[in-house]
């Protein structure tokens, strides 16, 4: 579709200027928007004959299968802006979207994200390559223009090569890829020393990484709180087992006298003894 956009409206000393953004957000959802920027002459090419651009340049089969298509916005230096716009709820859904917008002979061979959430990181990429020397006028692909060329006497692949060559020279195409947690990068194919002319194909790789910084802090807090408790755990341990060494070190009360004898009170004077009475004849009596 990109090829058939820029055929329409390229012609001699004309440009187009073509932009697909793929911006993609941290849950995977995201929009793929195509700005399409004609200058004067190729709208007043398109226009030529009384024709107005909207029908010079019909877009109604991507309407018909999910794209949202803009109106044409002209400037006051004669130029024209349209964009078109597809939402979509996962990754996986670039690489269908970008290749029925490209079809088969466009410049956009492969594009295609990826989302790899893990514990710690999300990890984002959105990778391809934008192919202007191999893209194609796509006159070759229309069997019925082929057959009616070749009626009339047309050598197909001779005007096939003609409008590619103008194509190159005339039509440029940027991507900028928008990814969580990056500033949006852009890529493009660089500019041969010939006037106009694409040199080589453009590798678009683009990647980032998101901490899960949610899932860290709870992984944190509950390494945290699990520490505390084998803390306490252990320290009421330590004190059952002090407890326990304390109770069987313990001596057993000092118990009285088997004599019967009172035990004499701390502090207290001296019992005094009483010398035995003599018996009759003045003899003490022995002690017993």
């Amino acid at each position: 579709m990109l090829a058939v956009v820029a055929l329409a409206l390229v012609l001699a000393g004309c440009k187009v200027d073509a932009t697909v953004s793929v911006v993609v957000r941290a849950d995977g959802s995201g929009v793929v928007r195509v700005t399409v920027v004609a200058d004067a002459e190729a709208v007043k090419a398109a226009e030529s004959g009384g024709v107005a651009l909207e029908q010079a340049v019909r877009l109604a089969d991507l309407a018909d299968s999910g794209w949202t298509v803009g109106s044409w916005a002209k400037a006051d230096d004669g130029s024209a802006t349209i964009v078109l716009s597809y939402r979509f709820e996962s990754v996986d859904q670039v690489a269908g979207i970008v290749a029925g917008l490209n079809g088969k002979t466009g410049p956009l061979p492969s594009l295609q994200a990826t989302r790899d959430a893990g514990f710690f990181s999300t990890e984002y990429a959105v990778k391809g390559s934008i192919d202007i020397p191999g893209a194609s006028a796509g006159i070759a692909d229309d069997a019925e223009l082929v057959t009616k060329l070749g009626a009339l006497g047309v050598d197909v692949n001779i005007i096939d090569q003609q409008l590619l060559a103008q194509i190159q020279s005339s039509f440029t195409l940027k991507v900028v890829v928008k990814l969580p947690d990056q500033a949006a990068v852009t890529f493009a194919p660089k500019i041969g020393k010939e006037a106009g002319s694409v040199q080589d194909v453009a590798p678009i790789d683009a990647s980032s990484s998101v901490r899960n910084t949610e899932r860290i802090l709870f992984l944190g807090a509950a390494a945290g709180f699990a520490v505390l408790a084998i803390l306490v755990w252990r320290r009421g341990r330590r004190r059952r087992r002090r407890g326990s060494r304390g109770g069987r070190g313990r001596s057993p009360a000092p118990q009285g006298r088997s004599s019967g004898a009172p035990t004499q009170r701390r502090g207290a004077a001296p019992a005094r003894r009483v010398p035995p009475r003599a018996g009759p004849g003045g003899q003490t009596p022995p002690r017993g």
